[in-house]
Order: C-alpha cells, then structure tokens, then sequence
C-alpha cells in the first residue's frame, strides 16, 4: 500500500507568531483541529529568542502549495482561519520568521534550524 504522505517536513515558528502560524497551519492543513499546532515555544536558538515546533508528514500538494503562495481557504478553515494573519506567516517562511526544513529526522532538522530545547529548571 502506498501513501500520499510523501515528506516529513519541521516547522519551527517564533513565539511572535505563533497565532499566525497556526492560522497558516489551518489553511495548509486537512482539518479544523490545524489551528492548534503550534503551542509551547519550547526551543530556542542561540540567542534565546523562543520557537514552537512542528513535525509532520506532509503530500506532494503541501509541498507544491507552500511554494506557490496561500492557498484557496478550504471548506474546513472556512470561519475559523483568518487569511490575512496566515498571509503575514506564509510571507515569513524562511524570511526571518517561520523555518521550514524537509528532512526525514526530525531531530537533524531542528539542529539545521539551530534550534535546541529550552532548559528546564528543576523545582
């Protein structure tokens, strides 16, 4: 059996735009439940500034789609995605905002981004 989830890719977003990158999700994504990807920033990069990471498999549609611009809005965002706000993260991809690397570890992928996890303090 053969799937159409073709490529894993890593996403990391800044703290800063995590609404907006979850709008983008949404509108990216195959369901509703897409506006609730991007949660805890629990990485950091070298200087500290906060990210929030995803990682998923993804078709040949994502892929084709996330280099030709938003997308229609489908039937399952519709009323619940704002495309403006996800406008303003897909215009950050790789432009000083979102990160996005096709790798299928994960972890090498978040090192590429030079990301690694925020300390956790023991209480």
């Amino acid at each position: 059996m053969t799937t159409a989830y073709k490529h894993r890719v890593t996403i990391a977003t800044p703290e800063s735009l995590i609404t907006e990158a979850n709008h983008l999700a949404c509108i990216m994504g195959e369901s509703a439940a897409d506006i609730e990807t991007f949660k805890a920033a629990n990485y950091q990069d070298a200087q500290g500034n906060l990210y929030a990471v995803c990682s998923t498999v993804v078709t040949d549609t994502f892929m084709q789609a996330q280099s030709e611009g938003l997308p229609p809005t489908p039937s399952h965002a519709e009323g619940i995605a704002d495309r403006a706000l996800a406008q303003t993260a897909y215009d950050s991809l790789n432009n000083g905002g979102l990160m996005m690397v096709v790798n299928d570890n994960p972890q090498a992928a978040i090192e590429q981004m030079g990301l690694m996890p925020t300390p956790v303090e023991e209480v």
